[in-house]
């Protein structure tokens, strides 16, 4: 019986208090593809740009990736209930930090399309994290032979569908049980905390993605390209602001609404100044704990000393701009 209603995982661990209706909800909406929940932020990239060209002065090479990257390490540890996930109707939590995210080989429509997944702990910053990516890129591109996830699938396209279903179905039921050895999840591309797509890198904007049923991913992003976006100013001027967008695909049965949002608002504060993604989570809460950081409810409070510290010319209101159109401007009033 044990065998047949085992709880325990290699990947994760049960999560058993919190919310009784938390646990419900995997029974009531049994799949992703109906739990998912799109949500769209558009952040302005100038405080990411002018952190780039300073690190690069001396001699760091940092992309807008790393920085996005980071920005998603601190919030998995700082907001864990966003690194849970949903296998057998029950909840668990990633015992790790991983991020997956697709490589191509070269920028042609015959170029075969890789995966690269990168394991990062509470002690990584944003340059542990850049030289991480860099390490990944650089072994799908450099090594001559095909990557073993590469491989089995290559391995299974040649096989009958009878058996590719049998395999397939087979994975599932003990995905679902958690008797998966830790060899397949770490060889299968579904098993991550978060997947990333950066479209913008070839000039794509950021499309609503699904979610897989298959594996431990509840969150997926995707980055849209640069372009400039017009907002309003205090003095009711226009401003032309370069901004991206971010489209996050999530399971809301890993969180409340409450939760994601204010998660996702130290997600933007942490954008808008990246020289705090230079700590790891580990620091970024102890500073937190002594009340020298402070994520407020759209406000980010820090101590002079550690802004000398880290060199952050901080935006003290992230507010001061809007969107120049509101809804109530471009739909037609009856009374007009």
């Amino acid at each position: 019986m044990a065998f047949i209603f085992g709880k325990k995982r290699k990947d994760g661990t049960l999560i058993k208090d919190g919310d009784p209706m938390n646990h419900i909800m995997p029974y009531v909406m049994r799949s992703r593809s109906e739990s998912i929940i799109f949500y769209q932020d558009t952040v302005n990239i100038k405080p990411i740009k002018d952190y780039i060209k300073k690190q690069r002065k001396l001699g760091n090479r940092i992309t807008i990736f790393n920085v996005i990257t980071a920005a998603v390490l601190h919030i998995l540890v700082l907001r864990p209930h966003l690194n849970r996930y949903i296998a057998g109707r029950r909840i668990y939590e990633h015992n790790g930090y991983e991020a997956l995210y697709a490589v191509k080989l070269d920028l042609s429509d015959q170029a075969y399309e890789s995966i690269a997944k990168v394991s990062m702990d509470k002690d990584d910053n944003i340059f542990s994290i850049a030289s991480k990516m860099r390490e990944q890129i650089d072994i799908i591109k450099k090594q001559q032979e095909i990557k073993s996830d590469d491989k089995l699938i290559h391995f299974f396209t040649k096989t009958p569908r009878w058996f590719v279903r049998f395999v397939a179905s087979f994975l599932r039921w003990a995905d679902f049980h958690g008797f998966l050895p830790k060899t397949i999840t770490d060889t299968i591309p579904f098993y991550s905390s978060v997947f990333l797509s950066h479209l913008g890198s070839i000039g794509g904007h950021a499309p609503l993605h699904h979610l897989y049923e298959f594996g431990t991913n509840s969150i997926f992003m995707t980055l849209g390209k640069m372009f400039d976006h017009p907002t309003r100013g205090k003095n009711d001027e226009i401003i032309w602001q370069e901004v991206m967008d971010i489209a996050f695909t999530i399971d809301e049965r890993i969180c409340d609404g409450y939760y994601l949002i204010k998660s996702l608002s130290i997600f933007d504060r942490l954008l808008e100044n990246p020289e705090l993604l230079e700590l790891s989570p580990n620091q970024m809460h102890q500073y937190m704990e002594s009340k020298d950081i402070v994520f407020g409810n759209k406000r980010l409070s820090i101590k002079e000393r550690l802004k000398k510290n880290l060199n952050i010319d901080i935006i003290e209101n992230p507010d001061e701009f809007r969107t120049i159109f509101n809804e109530g401007e471009i739909i037609d009033s009856e009374n007009d």
